[in-house]
């Protein structure tokens, strides 16, 4: 039945594309069957997002097993379906270099907000987070998982299913600014299981998985997504947050900032920042990044 379902997929586009929109959808969608799961268990991970996830053990264990589900799913259709290996779906060389360029390129975007925050703020307050009574040991522990256990974990799980897999399958066939649509809505809805609604962070969301969409899309790297969503996620987990054990260095309030800039700012550095992206491509910045060794 597998193999008449495949040929059918190979043939149909519309069951291609309809059978690639599910497999993405059930990848985000396996995260509600294991918020029941957590609160048969006891852990509330609906009360427990954002900026001051708890770092106890049942939140990260449920943390994990949602990305362990949803690579799997990924990594079930790839091998199945498509006759093809994980590592297909962008793994290129030059890991740390793609990496390092990522990250700098996202913190920059994430930066940029706080700046625009600071011009616009009758004054601002920052506060040390981290308390003077940790040992080393126990904050190096800490800040290990936040790197390694969350940031890069998290942005391995959302790019791997919402950026290289559906464009991989399907860049071929579709518009790729109609992947990218598509796809930023399923990231922006996987969103709001955790989070209340706000239009300015919707559009955010959006306008920020449409750049890391065509970020991939020209440079055929997971890694380089990666990166941009590890510096974003970073700079707003350090500077944002109050949890020292989930990376919080310094809070920043900031203080009389117009409402309009506190709901848009981001959406409006994305879109530029999104031309920047198409400009820089057009100048062959992407390829000769490809090129440079480790």
């Amino acid at each position: 039945m597998l193999d008449k379902f495949r040929v059918l997929h190979k043939e149909k586009l519309a069951v291609k594309i309809i059978t690639v929109l599910v497999i993405v959808f059930f990848s985000i969608a396996i995260m509600l069957p294991l918020i029941k799961l957590a609160e048969l268990c006891g852990v509330n991970i609906l009360d427990n997002g954002g900026l001051d996830f708890e770092v106890t053990f049942g939140y990260i264990f449920f943390f994990f097993l949602f990305g362990i589900c949803s690579v799997t799913i990924i990594w079930l259709a790839q091998k199945h379906l498509h006759k093809g290996k994980l590592f297909d779906l962008g793994f290129r060389s030059k890991v740390s270099k793609f990496l390092l360029i990522g990250f700098l390129f996202g913190a920059f975007k994430a930066v940029l907000v706080y700046v625009v925050y600071m011009c616009t703020s009758s004054h601002f307050v920052c506060t040390p987070v981290v308390p003077n009574n940790i040992s080393a040991l126990t904050y190096i522990g800490y800040y290990t998982y936040f790197l390694f256990g969350f940031i890069l974990w998290n942005s391995f799980i959302e790019e791997l299913g919402t950026r290289a897999y559906p464009i991989e399958k399907l860049k071929k066939h579709l518009n790729p600014h109609l992947i990218f649509t598509l796809m930023g809505i399923l990231f922006t809805a996987g969103h709001f299981v955790v989070h209340e609604f706000e239009l300015g962070y919707c559009l955010s969301l959006f306008i920020s998985s449409y750049l890391l969409s065509l970020v991939y899309y020209y440079s055929n790297s997971i890694w380089l997504v990666i990166g941009v969503h590890n510096g974003m996620n970073w700079v707003g987990f350090s500077f944002a947050g109050s949890n020292w054990k989930l990376g919080a260095l310094v809070k920043f309030e900031f203080y009389d900032v117009p409402s309009w800039i506190v709901s848009f700012s981001s959406t409006i550095l994305g879109l530029l920042l999104l031309l920047l992206v198409v400009y820089a491509n057009k100048k062959g910045f992407f390829k000769r990044i490809a090129r440079v060794k480790n």
